[in-house]
């Protein structure tokens, strides 16, 4: 009887116990996204704040955190995404989580308080794979500021980036000056100034960043800005293999073959594309194959070491440009020189690179990156033809700091510098139109250095202020072995050289955080632009060491924000960039030659806006985004003459527009995914009106575009996975212009039958709707 009495008072306290038990344990579930696309983000990690209690997100973003106590808040972090504390304040709640990406930097520099400015504009991965993945222009030209456009329909890229360009004759036409590009960290812009982009296989990127304008120093202060392309890395601790094939209309073919395996201390990718494409038009078809080898080892946990190798040979037959006329009636013909001459760009490139981190302490850190390209390109043209070999080399070394001086003030910066030279040979002749007697053969042994010494420091302040200033010492020499002047051999013992002066280009930023992931910042930044090497010499083979680097500052305010639980966010910025010493082509005695003339002035806003109106892997519909971005530009010239004097016979463009930058450009869309794999992009592209000469007599109409994507990705078992997809661009059919070519006036660049001396002025985009469907297939043993 007693022991009955005592196991009833045991049994009644266990009741009365498991109340107080139940609130002293806590399982808190969720899901992690992307703040700005809704993506689900794989691999964060999720930790009960001030315990050692964690977990990790699966594939659809989702956790489940058991804990044996109550829980107030959690902290989450995720690789390239600034760490969030959240408040829990009802743990039966599933909770949504959104982490904003912190800006793309060089690895191993960390920047205090670091998060893209709106004069940082970056696409994720998903943002890549909205479209096609084969023309980085669907997906480059969705952000604010921003316009890519192609010479073919897979090559001759040309990139603009808040309105400016060079107007240096036909570097404005054919060259990516003014800007520099990174891919892994290995500059595809060699140090003649030069970027050509036919070499790299879009599908293999993961992340593209742009830097519009001289906002950073680490880069050389470019008057463009810095494109910082990043190439996918596979998800840890698995080991796949994927096949996935593209077709679509007007004969496109592509199709990858990829090996990826990761562990928790390296990872390693292998792949191999081949493309072709027969185009709308004739003589416009291109092929292309892709090899790319890259890796990451840790070797201990204060040392990595990474690697990059990449094969590529591509073939882009040139249709040629025509006259607005045949344009607007939607023709899909070719000019006739271009086809008579079989004109084209074959390209042959390597790419290769070694990258070395080292944590050398708890503040300190070291990336160095030995790299080297090489390119061997042979290109007839309608008039002549120009072959060209080149080996591009050097190293790149960044020390970086983040800690503390004293208890309040938190800094980080970084100090590096970056040696490249490129040595150059081309041969070719250019005959002068419409006289076939008068030719200009060239014969050129080159070589171009490019040093830059740069550093940037951020000062967390009391109040929420951060200040950054920066600053980067520029130098550049171009050496000119010219064997042949007027057609003939010249003194080939004789070099030129060009040693220009160091041009330093400082900056400074301040910014305010409002809380709630809100700030507002100013910044002013001073950059250049080098003549290119091939300015140097003139038609005739003379060599003009007078030319001067381009100068700009540029003016910057802006603002950006999360509402509503962080679903809505946006952005906008306001800049004023002055430009002087232009560079401009000059015609004497039916001799081009370059020389630095006029003032260029570009000014605008841009802005960009998106909602995520669902987010919940639970849903059916689990995420729905709209989204929107805006630039307006206003890019004129407050002082231009045709030639440097500006005395008699020269023309005036002073006041006018700069000729290929629209004034109104609008991009929107509306990405949907589900539950099951289903997922749904639109987006919409509106382009306002363009002049195409310096003294805008004539223009080329606005256009809008209209693309749709619809897929199924799904996990189909633990070893097999599949994605489909299917798609148009250009499903309403506008006429619109792949490249517009630049000319002082309208006969300059028109055709005889309507008029003019040249060789036209708009190579067409498809005018129809452009089909494709992709499948893929992967398998993880």
């Amino acid at each position: 009887m007693r022991n009955l009495r005592r196991s009833a008072v045991v049994l009644a306290a266990l009741l009365l116990s498991l109340p107080a038990l139940a609130r002293a344990q806590a399982t808190v579930r969720g899901t992690v996204v992307d703040q700005r696309t809704g993506e689900p983000l794989p691999g964060a990690r999720v930790e009960a704040t001030g315990t050692r209690e964690a977990t990790v997100t699966n594939e659809s973003g989702a956790f489940t955190l058991a804990l044996p106590g109550t829980v107030s808040s959690l902290t989450v972090s995720a690789a390239g995404y600034a760490t969030k504390t959240v408040p829990v304040s009802d743990a039966s709640l599933a909770q949504h989580i959104a982490l904003v990406p912190t800006a793309v930097q060089l690895p191993g520099i960390s920047v205090v308080g670091s998060r893209p400015t709106p004069s940082v504009s970056m696409l994720s991965q998903h943002d890549l794979e909205r479209g096609d993945e084969l023309h980085l222009a669907n997906s480059l030209n969705t952000l604010p500021g921003v316009f890519m456009q192609s010479r073919t329909p897979f090559g001759g890229a040309h990139i603009t980036i808040r309105g400016y360009y060079p107007s240096v004759g036909n570097s404005a036409n054919f060259n990516g000056l003014g800007y520099r590009v990174f891919l892994d960290g290995i500059p595809l812009t060699n140090a003649a100034g030069v970027t050509l982009m036919d070499d790299i296989d879009y599908t293999s990127l993961g992340n593209v960043e742009v830097i519009k304008g001289p906002a950073s120093s680490e880069y050389g202060s470019y008057i463009g800005g810095t494109v910082l392309l990043t190439t996918k890395r596979p998800p840890p601790d698995r080991t796949t293999f994927s096949q996935s094939v593209t077709t679509g209309r007007y004969g496109l073919l592509r199709s990858n073959s990829t090996f990826q395996s990761a562990t928790d201390r390296s990872d390693v990718t292998v792949n191999y594309g081949y493309q072709e494409y027969d185009s709308f038009r004739p003589h416009s078809n291109s092929r292309k194959n892709f090899v790319r080898a890259s890796g990451h080892f840790r070797v201990d946990d204060k040392h990595t070491l990474s690697t990059f190798f990449a094969y590529n040979n591509s073939y882009e037959a040139l249709a040629g440009e025509v006259d607005s006329a045949s344009y607007y009636a939607r023709l899909s013909e070719s000019n006739a020189a271009y086809l008579a001459n079989d004109s084209h760009t074959a390209a042959t490139a390597f790419i290769g690179g070694v990258r070395d981190r080292i944590q050398i302490s708890g503040d300190f850190t070291n990336e160095t990156t030995l790299f080297g390209t090489g390119l061997k390109t042979r290109g007839p043209f309608a008039h002549g033809f120009n072959d060209a070999n080149s080996i591009s080399y050097g190293v790149r070394s960044v020390f970086g700091y983040s800690g503390a001086l004293g208890e309040r003030l938190g800094v980080s910066g970084h100090l590096g510098a970056m040696i490249q030279r490129s040595d150059i040979k081309q041969n070719g002749v250019f005959i002068l139109p419409p006289n076939p007697s008068i030719q200009f053969p060239n014969d050129h042994e080159d070589y171009a250095i490019d040093l830059s010494i740069f550093t940037d420091w951020s000062f967390q302040l009391p109040q929420d202020f951060r200040l950054t200033v920066g600053a980067g010492l520029q130098k550049n020499e171009f050496s000119v072995r010219n064997l042949l002047e007027n057609g003939v051999i010249n003194d080939t013992a004789t070099v030129n050289t060009r040693s220009f002066d160091f041009v330093f280009t400082p900056r400074v930023a301040l910014t305010r955080e409002l809380g709630s992931g809100a700030s507002v910042y100013a910044s002013v930044s001073s950059g250049y632009t080098p003549p290119l090497l091939s300015s140097v010499v003139a038609s005739d083979g003379t060599v003009n060491l007078q030319l001067e680097p381009e100068r700009a500052v540029q003016y910057e305010v802006g603002a950006q924000g999360n509402l509503l639980d962080d679903r809505l966010s946006g952005r906008v910025a306001l800049y004023d960039v002055e430009n002087t010493n232009k560079l401009v082509s000059e015609t004497s005695n039916s001799v081009t030659f370059t020389t630095n003339a006029g003032k260029q002035r570009n000014r605008g806003v841009e802005a960009s806006l998106s909602y995520l109106l669902v987010a919940d892997s639970t849903k059916p519909i689990s995420r729905v985004r709209p989204w929107l971005s805006y630039s307006y530009t206003d890019a004129s010239f407050p002082s231009f003459f045709s030639t440097a004097s500006g005395g008699p016979g020269s023309v005036d463009y002073s006041g006018n527009e700069v000729p290929r930058v629209p004034r109104n450009v609008l991009s929107a869309g509306l990405d949907v995914a589900s539950r099951t794999g289903l997922y749904l992009n639109g987006t919409f592209r509106y382009v306002g009106k363009v002049p195409v000469t310096l003294d805008n007599s004539t223009y080329v109409r606005s256009y809008a575009l209209l693309g749709l994507k619809a897929g199924f990705r799904r996990q189909l078992d633990e070893h097999w996975k599949l994605d489909l997809s299917a798609g148009a661009d250009n499903l309403t059919g506008s006429a619109h212009y792949a490249w517009v070519f630049v000319g002082p006036d309208y006969g300059s660049i028109a055709q005889p039958q309507d008029g003019g001396t040249g060789d036209g002025y708009i190579i067409p985009a498809p005018y129809d709707p452009s089909y494709y469907g992709s499948i893929g297939l992967s398998f993880t043993p």
